[in-house]
């Protein structure tokens, strides 16, 4: 990237060491989420140790915190600068006010703590987690409070994931969606036309993962997804991580008897794995690479999924791809069928599953429960109880098992605390950017072609492209 200030372009020499250690870190994640045998876990979470340990000292490293301090007190910057500045010393306030023994003890902890969950989640013992998940919160409540807040600890956690973003303001904004949301699922389940079933998901059908892999792959590829620089795997939970602009990887979960759970997943990884394949080149390696926030991550991961994947002109296009690939099953099925099934609202246990109606009360329901935990409101001890009783609250429905309740996510394994809200506040940048896009795109008629490519278009010359340059206020006005 070329800038004029001799001071940048220091920081920016040095800045890439610390890009590159954190690209290395994510490689170790991934193998970690996809591939790690299970005993290997013990010297997976010393090497990330490590990592965190050298990521901090370069950010300590005394020629850089004094590049860092004079970049600050610069006047004459290009906003590309200035916003290269901003990002940084936004980054400083976690790397310099939280002592290393701390980063790297969280680092050590969180590694440790993934194959634990993984397996408490299978056997669904929440016993077996609960000491890890104490610790992680333990440490969280230490960050926070070396990050300095107001009035809530939890604060200083959410800014990290989205800027300015504070638990009053989630409060207010979810209080008003809970209003509208509870009585609106509780309408629909109670109409004379409302059905649970679905009529291909049964006991008897069934989609073989070759099958369904097949299809997401050209779902994806459909959507403008680089394979030549990013793949699909599998993990235990969906997630996407960029270990280089040319090097996006994704992952789905698959479901043998319905296959629109790997399909919605899929497109919602997609959504994040575009935004990091599609900002600008120059921007590799520098404070300006990567998305800008959780929310606006989200936004378009939740966009992908539900405002193009549900859309009834989008299914109407791809129904003769489902009648192909399943013949057996969905050889005559209609498209008005699979357009009800993949809209159904039916609330679901299980987040990542959650129909559009419902989802913002799975996030709802772990926003209060983190906010909560980090203000000693609830114990981890007693937090299996307090998730039943408010997805019964919010949902109607409770979970009989912890692996359908408190241990589906793996979030709180990473200690990304704070990193929930995000989602809601994804929906609503969403639908925020699909308005704006409808001035300038004719969605539906490029739906009903399945064509996806006018629609990445858009995103990438309003959204993508430009990587970490805004913040997001300055990205939505």
């Amino acid at each position: 990237m070329a800038v004029k200030n001799s001071t940048i372009t220091k920081l920016l020499e040095k800045y890439r060491e610390i890009s590159l250690l954190n690209h290395i870190s994510s490689t170790l994640n991934w193998d970690l989420n996809v591939n790690l045998p299970s005993k290997a876990a013990q010297s997976r979470s010393e090497q990330l140790a490590y990592l965190a340990t050298l990521i901090t000292e370069k950010w300590h490293d005394k020629e850089f915190r004094a590049i860092v301090e004079k970049a600050q007190q610069e006047n004459d910057l290009t906003h590309e600068e200035r916003a290269i500045v901003r990002n940084i010393s936004y980054a400083t306030k976690y790397y310099y006010s939280v002592p290393k023994e701390i980063i790297i003890k969280k680092e050590k902890v969180t590694s440790e703590a993934f194959p634990i969950w993984n397996q408490a989640r299978e056997e669904n013992d929440f016993e077996k987690f609960r000491p890890h998940l104490t610790e992680i919160f333990e440490i969280e409540r230490q960050i926070a409070g070396y990050l300095k807040y107001k009035t809530n600890p939890y604060d200083a956690l959410l800014d990290m994931y989205e800027p300015e973003l504070t638990a009053a303001e989630c409060q207010k904004l979810f209080d008003g969606i809970k209003k509208e949301l509870v009585p609106l699922i509780k309408k629909i389940t109670k109409s004379k036309n409302y059905t649970e079933n679905v009529p291909f998901v049964n006991s008897t059908q069934h989609y073989l993962q070759d099958d369904q892999k097949k299809i997401i792959e050209y779902l994806v590829h459909k959507m403008g997804f680089d394979f030549t620089s990013g793949r699909i795997d599998t993990s235990p939970h969906p997630f996407t991580t960029s270990l280089a602009t040319n090097d996006v990887r994704l992952t789905t979960h698959y479901n043998l008897k319905d296959f629109r759970e790997s399909v919605s997943a899929t497109m919602h990884e997609a959504g994040h794995g575009l935004y990091e394949q599609r900002i600008d080149p120059k921007y590799a390696q520098t404070p300006l690479e990567g998305g800008v926030s959780l929310g606006i991550h989200e936004s378009l991961s939740r966009f992908w999924e539900n405002m193009v994947g549900k859309n009834p002109n989008f299914i109407e296009s791809i129904t003769p791809l489902f009648q192909t690939m399943y013949s057996q099953q969905l050889g005559n099925i209609k498209s008005e069928t699979l357009i009800n099934a993949f809209n159904n609202v039916k609330p679901n246990l299980i987040r990542i599953y959650s129909d559009e109606v419902s989802y913002s009360l799975h996030i709802i329901l772990r926003f209060e429960m983190e906010n909560e935990l980090m203000n000693g409101k609830l114990e981890v001890k007693d937090a299996p109880a307090a998730w039943r009783e408010k997805a019964k609250k919010y949902l109607g429905i409770v979970p009989e098992t912890d692996k359908e309740g408190i241990l589906q996510d793996v979030h709180w394994t990473y200690g990304a605390i704070g990193y929930f809200p995000s989602y809601a506040m994804g929906n609503i940048y969403g639908a925020q950017f699909l308005n704006a896009m409808q001035k300038d795109v004719d969605v539906d008629a490029a739906l009903a072609k399945g064509n996806l490519i006018p629609i990445r278009d858009w995103l990438d010359t309003h959204i993508h492209t430009h990587g970490s340059l805004y913040f997001p206020k300055e990205l939505l006005m």
